[in-house]
């Protein structure tokens, strides 16, 4: 997209930089935590750490390079590449849920089953997803949002029956951030189709590029810093629990 023909405003330039670099921040401080607190947890729960940990790494490149072709945009050097957000997307959503389920205390063959479905769904979503967002045309938007919805209405259904499933067998300390968890995900989840649309629920197309990029970000660090500080938590109070140790 051609943020120049858009005429933002400078503040609507300094707004959508600086939640980019914002992000960026973020994934840096937090793969830094992720990784050196890999200690704090059980050995069975670091590799959900290292994923969280993962995750934020691949995103804060991704959204260095998303800071670096708007500012060449806004320089009149180039077009916005929307490609570096889907790429991120396609590597650390399946991630996300990899994490997810390598916490939970379920046996390696529901697991295994559980990711099977999980990692072909989220990439479908994804993939299916891009051509409306690089699409002008309304009716392509809606047909890939639709298409893509199908794949994210199918993950949130599996994990959530699976989350609360798992809620009931999991310590009692550990319940509550589970319940958390699993609202943190349905609210930061379905916040990515709502900002998909505003492109197409809004006239000003400044603003709607404005709200898209800015809603993504604030939606990415949640889905992936936030998200992987729960993951921690709950691994961390786990780690405890199992050895005996009282929760501070």
């Amino acid at each position: 997209m051609d943020v120049v023909a858009l005429d933002l405003s400078p503040t609507q330039i300094d707004l959508v930089g600086g939640f980019f670099s914002l992000t960026f921040a973020v994934f840096l401080g937090s793969a830094l935590f992720f990784f050196l607190s890999r200690g704090d947890v059980a050995p069975r729960y670091r590799m959900a750490v290292t994923i969280s940990g993962v995750i934020v790494t691949i995103a804060g490149y991704h959204y260095f390079r998303i800071l670096g072709s708007f500012e060449a945009v806004v320089a009149g050097e180039a077009l916005f590449n929307e490609a570096y957000r889907y790429v991120d997307w396609v590597i650390t959503v399946p991630l996300l849920l990899t994490e997810l389920v390598l916490v939970l205390a379920i046996d390696a063959s529901r697991r295994k089953s559980l990711l099977m479905r999980l990692v072909p769904y989220s990439f479908l979503m994804i993939v299916l997803g891009y051509p409306g967002e690089i699409s002008q045309d309304t009716g392509t938007i809606w047909l890939f949002w639709g298409l893509s919805m199908i794949f994210l209405v199918l993950i949130l259904v599996t994990l959530f029956t699976e989350i609360t499933k798992q809620i009931a067998a999991e310590h009692a300390e550990v319940q509550g951030t589970l319940q958390g968890l699993r609202v943190v995900l349905l609210v930061t989840w379905l916040f990515y189709p709502v900002a998909y649309l505003f492109p197409v629920l809004l006239d000003e197309a400044a603003t709607a590029f404005v709200l898209v990029n800015v809603g993504y970000a604030i939606a990415d660090i949640t889905a992936k810093a936030g998200y992987g500080l729960m993951i921690h938590h709950v691994a961390k109070i786990k780690t405890e629990v199992e050895e005996a140790v009282p929760v501070a």
